[in-house]
């Protein structure tokens, strides 16, 4: 007798990765949004580096119709461009650099004449010293300053490379002062608020105060601090104090220090944000081959597994499906990759162990713990956390249960900043002022969506008195179908 087909509400849970996947929406993507939910995405990423306004409204607007017809919560990242540093330009667009070759930095967006390199930037001439680093072409080439003159630095090619016009700049060694928000990105953010989007990546972070200089003209969105340079490792800890999330840029961060130290580095940054109950976004050419290829590589699959064994909340695709041939293609072998490394033994074995790291804790820290590992010795495939503000299922989250955490919430945004929390499935839930008739009315909500049967144990997370922000103090184990009393 063959056994009865899958119930097909219960299908796409059982299949879709633990970890999440952030997908970059661009020309390759726009018109397949729809198709990027179905494959896995659950986040969508707004770039607002390239385009127009009206390019990413259309985008926005999409992004909310295809997650409304299917009944799901994706949430939308608008990136905010930053101080980007930037060559001039160049006599036929490029100019090769040889080793040992001497040449003069100046200032000036012109085309630069020979022997020179033009920077588009003021204020590097006050922060660059003899011995500095000059990275440039987004680390193709590399200059050391030999010599710093009124008006420009001589400087000798220590790697050789190509350049070409407007291409990126890094001074690593260099502690060059910039405006962070830039002009552009209050430009940015202020588009970003008539949208409606919810969460802010802000680029080239050095300090928590730019963090917080955002969060002040963007109340209510959820600030994702992208790790870019020397300095924001420098600063982490404040930083991630002020943030809610962080993003390993590893595309720049690559470029600031040695490329053997960016695995160390992504590692460390990945267990920091855990600590300090930030969400955690890995980026940049996590499956660069698809782009233009329907298969990645096989190192390309390492990199992505080891990202999610490392405790990455969410993956993410830059290229592959803002500009690449194969954008569905790319989320759905992600998924597949992140959810075949979560059902082995290494990812149970590293969730365990999380649970025993030192954490700061308060009495919501205790209750996420305690609702982890009870979900684990009884066996409970479900935690049901109530949330006004998302920080108690953050909690639960970075103890990364074997259970499914459903996260209800009154408020829309809160559900859609939650579908970046690994393990967790957002759901939209009215406010109710009794506890007890909130705990039976989401047992029939679960009943209803065929996430749990009649006589299913739960474990409820929650707050007294009810629907109050930051009053996480309640963990019950409940059979569904019975009455709930609390006293």
């Amino acid at each position: 007798m063959n056994p009865a087909p899958p119930d097909p509400r219960r299908v796409p849970s059982r299949l879709r990765s633990r970890t999440k996947i952030v997908a970059t929406i661009g020309p390759a993507s726009e018109g397949r949004i729809g198709d990027l939910i179905d494959a896995g995405m659950d986040v969508a990423r707004i770039n607002f580096s390239h385009g127009e306004p009206r390019e990413h409204r259309r985008r926005v607007e999409a992004v909310r119709g295809a997650a409304g017809e299917r009944g799901r919560a994706v949430g939308i990242l608008a990136d905010i461009p930053g101080p980007k540093l930037r060559l001039g330009r160049f006599e036929g667009g490029e100019r090769t650099l040889m080793e040992g070759e001497v040449v003069r930095v100046l200032q000036g967006d012109a085309v630069a004449g020979p022997g020179e390199i033009l920077f588009d930037f003021g204020g590097f001439l006050q922060s660059v010293a003899p011995g500095h680093r000059m990275m440039l072409a987004d680390g193709q080439a590399a200059l050391t300053v030999e010599e710093v003159r009124g008006d420009s630095v001589v400087a000798r090619v220590a790697r050789p490379g190509v350049l070409g016009d407007r291409k990126g700049v890094h001074l690593p060694d260099s502690p060059l002062d910039y405006e962070l928000p830039t002009p552009r990105d209050r430009e940015c953010v202020e588009l970003a608020v008539s949208l409606g989007v919810d969460m802010l990546g802000i680029s080239f972070v050095g300090r928590a105060e730019e963090v917080e200089c955002v969060r002040s003209l963007a109340p209510g969105m959820a600030m994702v601090a992208k790790i870019e340079r020397s300095l924001a490792l420098e600063n982490l800890e404040a930083i991630l104090e002020a943030s809610d999330g962080v993003m390993v840029a590893r595309g720049d961060l690559g470029v600031e220090l040695d490329l053997e130290r960016v695995p160390i580095v992504q590692k460390a940054l990945l267990r920091a944000a855990r600590d300090a109950a930030c969400f955690s976004i890995t980026a940049t050419e996590m499956l660069e081959s698809m782009t233009g290829q329907s298969r990645p590589t096989r190192a390309e699959v390492a990199d992505v597994a080891n990202a999610v064994l490392d405790g990455t909340d969410a993956l993410m695709l830059s290229a592959e499906t803002a500009v690449g041939s194969f954008p569905v293609e790319a989320v759905r072998t992600m998924g597949r990759v992140a959810a075949e490394v979560e059902g082995g033994p290494d990812y149970t074995d590293r969730s365990d162990r999380s649970l025993r790291r030192e954490w700061k804790i308060d009495t919501a820290d205790a209750i996420a713990i305690a609702a982890a590992r009870l979900s684990g010795a009884l066996e409970i495939p479900r935690i049901v956390c109530f949330t006004e503000s998302g920080r108690s299922v953050r909690l639960v989250s970075r103890c990364r249960p074997s259970a499914e955490i459903i996260a209800l919430s009154p408020d829309e945004r809160v559900v859609r900043q939650m579908t970046v929390l690994a393990h967790v499935r957002p759901m939209v839930f009215p406010r109710v002022e009794n506890l007890e008739d909130m705990l039976a009315r989401a047992s029939r909500m679960l009943k209803s969506e065929r996430l749990v049967d009649e006589g299913a144990e739960i474990v409820f997370v929650a707050g007294v008195p009810a629907g109050v922000s930051r009053s996480t103090n309640l963990v019950k184990v409940h059979r569904v179908g019975e009455d709930v009393k609390l006293h």
